[in-house]
């Protein structure tokens, strides 16, 4: 049998009752090392994070001063986009108010237009056939601008018509006739017989009357105006009032 010495045997004896607690030991160091390492990971990550919310944070920031900015503009431009609106407002006010003011006499009007085209000649009846039919059929409840140009527009024609000489040919005593119209004052026909006679515009309508002593005068003034001969002074009875 053999024996080991004393000295050996507790060296033995002491590293084997020790080395649990190294191990346990050992694995409390790699814990310990293991949590700093995650701790320091932890830490990077948070800085990191703690940069990009300032990063962001100072974003907003940024985008808050624009938006208070762009507030202090708009609430100093308010007072001059009020002044707009109400001058806006107060045209369109006047617009509607001219708008009345044209229908109004537009509705006024349109009966005195009408009565007026009853004195027209024939001639200027038919000129203005289009406007008076638009006139007729006009109502207040419609728009006034149709009725307003119409009657603008038969004002206009009868205009020109009392500044000129007109000629034409009409039926009167069952006969067709030839008649000159010195404007809307007074108008004169022949026939090609022995008939002749003026015409005076009146309340209802042109009415004529028969004066065959003008006839030859009548007749002379047509001559030239067809040219037939050299112009020449006629004597044709027309009273200036």
């Amino acid at each position: 049998m053999h024996r080991l010495p004393l000295a050996l045997l507790f060296c033995c004896l002491t590293a084997s009752a020790v080395e649990p607690e190294v191990a346990i030991l050992r694995e409390t160091i790699s814990k310990i090392v293991d949590t700093q390492t995650l701790e320091s990971k932890e830490r990077a990550d948070w800085a990191s994070r703690k940069a990009e919310f300032a990063a962001l944070l100072e974003l907003h920031q940024k985008e808050i001063a624009l938006l208070d900015e762009e507030l202090e503009k708009a609430g100093q431009s308010a007072p001059g986009h009020g002044a707009s609106a109400d001058a806006m407002k107060a045209e369109i006010e006047s617009l509607k108010q001219t708008r009345r003011l044209a229908k109004e006499a537009v509705a006024r009007n349109v009966p005195r237009a009408l009565a007026l085209t009853t004195r027209f000649p024939d001639p200027l009846k038919k000129d203005c056939e289009t406007e008076i039919a638009a006139l007729a059929a006009w109502v207040a409840a419609d728009e006034p601008r149709e009725a307003l140009q119409s009657v603008l527009s038969i004002l206009a024609k009868a205009q020109q018509f009392d500044r000129r000489l007109t000629r034409a040919t009409e039926i009167r005593d069952g006969r067709e006739v030839d008649i000159l119209y010195l404007g809307l004052a007074r108008a004169f026909y022949a026939d090609k017989k022995q008939s002749a006679g003026i015409g005076e515009p009146g309340n209802d309508g042109w009415k004529w009357t028969t004066k065959p002593e003008i006839r030859t005068e009548l007749l002379a003034a047509f001559d030239s105006l067809d040219k037939k001969r050299p112009p020449t002074m006629v004597r044709l009875p027309l009273e200036i009032q």
